[in-house]
Formats: C-alpha cells, sequence, structure tokens
C-alpha cells in the first residue's frame, strides 16, 4: 500500500517533537518515496526509526522486530522521561511495536528493489547478516575491517627485560638535570614504547597515564634507531584543540630532554636532528590531513591516492573519530606506514555514528598497548577510587559516593579554600521538591561564581591595562581554574540555564553594567571552527579590552601566522597568548563557557570541577561514559551534583552501539 503522506508527516513530527530525529532526514524521506512510490507507511516509519537510532551512533538496525522493539523503546522511553511523558509510554510503545511489526518485514531487497540491495552498493541500503545499513556506513565498516588488518599487523613477541633496562636508563640520562628530576618510565609505558619501534599499536590509558609521553619517546627512539629520518611525521586528531593539545603535550615532553648528557659528536648531531623534527612537526585536524575538498565533498588523499609509504601517523582522541572519517583515515594510510592510534576506551564514543576505537580495542587486542597507572591521581584519592568503583560490575559502595548535605557543608566549607593534593570528591545530594532543588542549585551555582569567576571582570581589566606577560598568566590561570561540566545543554541543570545565572550574578555585582554582547573577563568558548583564525569547536578564551576594542585572549600557538594578514585584521600576540578582536568571530560561533557540557570537557582538565548529572533515573545521558569522562577531568577538587541512585544508575548505563564491525 501507497504511504499516506499526512500520516508519514504526523509520525515525523511525533519524533521531531521529541527531539529525537534531525530534520534532514525529513527530505531523505522524500527520496525515499521518489525511488519506491509504492513503499508503505509501516515501511518508512522504520525507516524514520533507524534515522533517529542513526543519530544516536548507531550504524545499523536489527532486521529482527523483537531485537528492534527493545532497542526503540528503550530509547523511547528515556525521551519520554525527559518530558515527563511517562504516563503515555504504554499506548507509545503499543504504537511503534505494531509500526514495527508491520513495517519491518517489507524491508527487503525483494520488496523494495530499489532501494536495498544484498551484496552489492549499487542501492541507498543495504542488508547484511540480519542487519539494515545505509550503505555509505556498510561501505565504511567493511573499509575499517580491511585496512585495520593490513595496518596493524602485531608481533607476538614481548620485549626483553634487558632492552626495557637499557631503555629506562637512557632516558633517566637524557631527562636528567640540575634541580630536576629524571623521567622514570613504567613498565606499561617501556612495553608500548618498545612494542611500537617495531609495530604499528592502539595505544589506550585514562587521563595522566602518559599515552603523549609514550609517543613522543617513542618517535624519539623511532628516528635514532630505525633510519626513518626520511619519513613524513603527521600528527593528526579529529578537531583542532585535540590536535594543538597533543602538539603543546609533544613541545612539553621534548623541553625535558636534555641533549647535554649526549656526549659531543656525530651522537649528539643526530640527536639535535631528531629534536629538530619532532619540535617542527606540525599537528592538523583529520579532515585538513586528509585535504578535504568543499566543492568534491572528497578528500585529496584517498584509497586510490594514498599518502607515501614512508610516513609515520600518530593519532590522538581516536575515541572522538566517526566511522566515516575513520575509514577515509585508513584508506589513506598505505600498507607499509608506520601508524600510532591513541585514545581513552572508557571516554564518550564519537558524536556522530560509530565506536569505532572501542571496537578495535575490542576485537584487534594483540595490537593494543593498554597503560593504566596514571601519575595524575594518586591510586587512593577519592576520585580514583570513585573512577574505578563506577566501573565495576557490582553496586557502587555507598561510602564512595561521597555523599554530603549542602546546608551542612556550607556553613562550614567554602569553594575558595582548595583542598590540596589529595584529589577529594564531594557530592551534594540535591533536594527532592523541584522548587527547593532548584533554590538548592542556584544558591551552588552562585557560591560557585563568587569563588571562581566574579573576580575575572577585575583581573581582566587589570590585565588590559598594559598586558604585562606576568597579569596575563594570572589573568589565565584564574580563567582556567574551574569549570561547571553539565550533561544537558537545556533545563534547570543545563549550560544554558547555568551560564545565564552566572552571567546576571557577575553583571548585577559590577557598578557599570554594559550592554555590549560581551563583558570584560567573560569566558567564552568556540562552538563552530573559524580555521582562517586557527580556531577550533572546543577552544575557550577570556574577554579583556585594549584601545577600547573587546578581545577573546586565548592561549595558543599560531600556526604559519606568517602567511595571514593577522596584523590587518587587528589580531595580535603577546607571549604565548593571541588577542581576536571579538567582532571578528560570529556571534553563533562563540558561546558563554562558565559552564560547558561534559562532551565539550573531553582533553580538559581544571583544579576545581562542578558536575552536573541528569536527576531522572533512565535519562539518556545519565551513563557510565558520561560519569567517567566528566570526573576524571579534575586536576584537584571534584563536587557532583548527584544522589546515590543517580550515580549507581549511571554505572549500570554502558553506551552500546550497533556497529557490527568483526576483526579477526
Amino acid at each position: 500500500m501507497k504511504a499516506d503522506k499526512k500520516q508519514l508527516t504526523d509520525f515525523f513530527k511525533k519524533l521531531s517533537d521529541m527531539n529525537c530525529i534531525t530534520p534532514v532526514w525529513e527530505k531523505v524521506l522524500d527520496v525515499l518515496i521518489e525511488l519506491e512510490p509504492k513503499v508503505s507507511f509501516e515501511t518508512l516509519a522504520v525507516f524514520c526509526i533507524y534515522f533517529s537510532l542513526l543519530d544516536d551512533g548507531n550504524i545499523c538496525i536489527p532486521v529482527a522486530q523483537g531485537k528492534l522493539i527493545d532497542k526503540w523503546q528503550k530509547k523511547w522511553e528515556g525521551l519520554l522521561l525527559q518530558e515527563n511523558l511517562l504516563a503515555q509510554q504504554a499506548d507509545d510503545d503499543k504504537y511503534f511495536a505494531d509500526i514495527i511489526n508491520k513495517g519491518l518485514p517489507q524491508i527487503s531487497s525483494e520488496q523494495l528493489p530499489n532501494l536495498i540491495a544484498d551484496d552489492d552498493f549499487s542501492k541507498p541500503f543495504i542488508i547484511d547478516a540480519g542487519w539494515l545499513f545505509a550503505t555509505k556506513y556498510y561501505k565504511a565498516k567493511i573499509s575499517i575491517e580491511t585496512r585495520i588488518r593490513l595496518i596493524m599487523k602485531h608481533n607476538t613477541i614481548p620485549p626483553l627485560e634487558e632492552e626495557k633496562e637499557k631503555t629506562l636508563e637512557y632516558f633517566k640520562n637524557l631527562t636528567s638535570a640540575e634541580g630536576r628530576s629524571p623521567m622514570t618510565l613504567k613498565d606499561e609505558q617501556l612495553n608500548a614504547l618498545l612494542r611500537g619501534l617495531d609495530e604499528n599499536l592502539i595505544i589506550t590509558g585514562g587521563p595522566g597515564t602518559g599515552k603523549t609521553t609514550v609517543i613522543c619517546y617513542l618517535l624519539w627512539k623511532l628516528f635514532l634507531t630505525k633510519d626513518v629520518m626520511d619519513y613524513s611525521l603527521f600528527l593528526a586528531a579529529p578537531s583542532g584543540k585535540a590536535a594543538d593539545r597533543m602538539k603543546e603535550s609533544i613541545s612539553e615532553t621534548l623541553a625535558r630532554l636534555n641533549l647535554e648528557a649526549i656526549p659531543a659528536g656525530p651522537q649528539r648531531d643526530t640527536a639535535q636532528a631528531v629534536f629538530e623534527k619532532l619540535n617542527s612537526a606540525q599537528s592538523s585536524t583529520i579532515h585538513r590531513l586528509l585535504s578535504f575538498n568543499p566543492s568534491t565533498n572528497g578528500f585529496r588523499y584517498n584509497a586510490e591516492n594514498q599518502f607515501d609509504e614512508k610516513s609515520i601517523f600518530v593519532i590522538d582522541e581516536a575515541s572522538m573519530i566517526d566511522i566515516t572519517l575513520f575509514s577515509s583515515l585508513l584508506e589513506a594510510i598505505p600498507e607499509g606506514a608506520r601508524v600510532f592510534i591513541l585514545g581513552d576506551k572508557d571516554q564518550l564514543p564519537s558524536v556522530q555514528a560509530g565506536a569505532v576505537l572501542g571496537e578495535l580495542l575490542a576485537k584487534k587486542t594483540g595490537s593494543v598497548a593498554e597503560l593504566k597507572q596514571s601519575s595524575r591521581f594518586n591510586d587512593n584519592s577519592d576520585v580514583v577510587r570513585l573512577k574505578n568503583a563506577m566501573q565495576e560490575a557490582s553496586p557502587l559502595d555507598k561510602n564512595l559516593a561521597f555523599l554530603t548535605n549542602w546546608n551542612d557543608w556550607k556553613n562550614s566549607h567554602s569553594f575558595t579554600n582548595l583542598p590540596q593534593g589529595e584529589f577529594p570528591v564531594t557530592t551534594f545530594i540535591p533536594e527532592h521538591n523541584y522548587s527547593d532543588k532548584a533554590t538548592q542549585l542556584e544558591e551552588i551555582t552562585a557560591a560557585w561564581g563568587n569563588a571562581f569567576y566574579e573576580d575575572l571582570v577585575q583581573q581582566a581589566h587589570y590585565a588590559s591595562l598594559d598586558f604585562e606577560t606576568s597579569k596575563l598568566d594570572s589573568l589565565w590561570q584564574a580563567a582556567s581554574k574551574a569549570r561547571i561540566l553539565c550533561a544537558e545543554r537545556k533545563g534547570l541543570q543545563g549550560v544554558e540555564t547555568i551560564n545565564n545565572q552566572i552571567c546576571s550574578s557577575i553583571l548585577k555585582a559590577q557598578a557599570d553594567s554594559t550592554d555590549d554582547d560581551y563583558f570584560t573577563g567573560q569566558l567564552l568558548m568556540l562552538t563552530k571552527n573559524q580555521s582562517i583564525f586557527c580556531l577550533y569547536n572546543g577552544d575557550s578564551g577570556i574577554v579583556v579590552e585594549h584601545n577600547n576594542l573587546k578581545y577573546l585572549m586565548v592561549k595558543k600557538e599560531i600556526k604559519n601566522s606568517g602567511d595571514t594578514d593577522v596584523a590587518q585584521q587587528g589580531i595580535f600576540q603577546k607571549g604565548s597568548y593571541i588577542f581576536y578582536p571579538l567582532h571578528l568571530l560570529p556571534k553563533e560561533s562563540i558561546e558563554t563557557a562558565y559552564a560547558i557540557t561534559i562532551h565539550k570537557s573531553q582533553g580538559s582538565g581544571y583544579k576545581a570541577i562542578l558536575v552536573l548529572l541528569p536527576s531522572q533515573i533512565g535519562h539518556p545521558l545519565l551513563n557510565r561514559q558520561i560519569a567517567y569522562t566528566a570526573i576524571t577531568r579534575t586536576e584537584g577538587a571534584t563536587y557532583i551534583f548527584a544522589d546515590y541512585e543517580t550515580l549507581e544508575h549511571a554505572r549500570q548505563t554502558v553506551i552500546e552501539r550497533d556497529t557490527q564491525i568483526h576483526l579477526d
């Protein structure tokens, strides 16, 4: 039966009203109807369900009715929960089950020959082994399976103890300097380093486990001992922010090397050449690395035009790379190249479809080097004990939730006096009544803003007087000290509400309020890439004034600044800081950043964090990866606004994406 257009429009609106499907899919439905004019409403509704699950990061759906019903009803329940509409769940469950039971059996190459293929890429969709894929994602899946088998050929022989001892001693000597302790590599770091001299690796580990340190020293030894000085070195990450951070981390690690410890002569000359090669290496986004061409919507480097075989690739923050970009990257890398993929297996997966790093770690174990020992955290500290407990299969010990009554705490404590050295955790128990909870959260937010953000206005004005390096350093340290990390964007605990509250409080406290879009001392974050200025989604800064103009001050190394007319645009640099006139940056690409989403916080660290987790049990953003990513952003004190049930539900809920990637 031909689809009823109104019925389909109403169905799409039902999903859209719950913010569970992006508008672009409505146009895709029109294309499907053009290709198969007689397709039924129920079948198109199942495609809508698939598109919604694609938006969640799945790349395929099961063609078994029971499995799809279970998966969809679980998602819909979470959406109803967010909107306080659980009363209609039973009716909705029956409605969707009827649609899936009628529509899913019609999804086959026999009944939809213009839409679905069984064994080639000629149609928009393909069915394989009981799963429906958009052909684009199926091709990416097959490509990843093929390329990983070619690129990641592991060596089963572990490093010899003698080699490890020699390497340990070598880097101790190389990092020894007067007044500074030598670098001591842990056993797991030595294993990864020595394995990487002869095999391509996936290096995984949490914050502070030394992934970048290992890769820097691995590259050092590789260039020194493996006759690869003529190889090109490519450092890349999925975002500009992550790429910049990798480069900064490598530069900091190189700065620890004392080349004077190497005897003068050919040895030191070679080491100096390696130092210069590593120090001059530039990082980039994966899109820039592959040379994306908007006019062709493709990459210059691809399966037909690969990089030179004499290449070394370091790919950081791999958990954030979606399946199609991962596929494009692997296709462009020749079989003989050296490849090192870095990432944290417990962090949030990519925003777009796929969870490739997780699949590689689970199914390509022979090529994995896992770093478990963190030099950032004390194993007995509160945050590590909570982090470990949140990743266990058994229920969370209530003592490790560090539950605290806010009213009692505020009478004898203050956010201004941060505990030192022990990575303490304090969890404020929310009030049960909504209005009481709102009042409580406003009070906590006001105290936080007073402790960390209100003084930034005076500091920014003070630093703006003469832009002395010491004043800028102090301002940046203060601006980078603390963040509120929210799972949600909207609602009582969302970044929009929290940022509005803090801005209102700060402006109210100032004698000279402003009608400008931004005020001096305001924290801002980029939400869209501004590549022409080397600014990227996730970069953050603070507003300062100069000659009656407002600037965004960002700590950043500008690459290729000589090739741009930055001076004519009013951009200038003082020491480590770049100052961008705010009128150059589109308003829609910037937002206030006293509170940021947990997704945006990935890769960052702060001396104090306040974590706001969703309070509704079953909320889609209340899960283990969200909680892990949030609490591991701390470099000092961690405060959480949640009760025990919230933390326990987060521990129980693990994000799982259907990709059906299979690796030997």
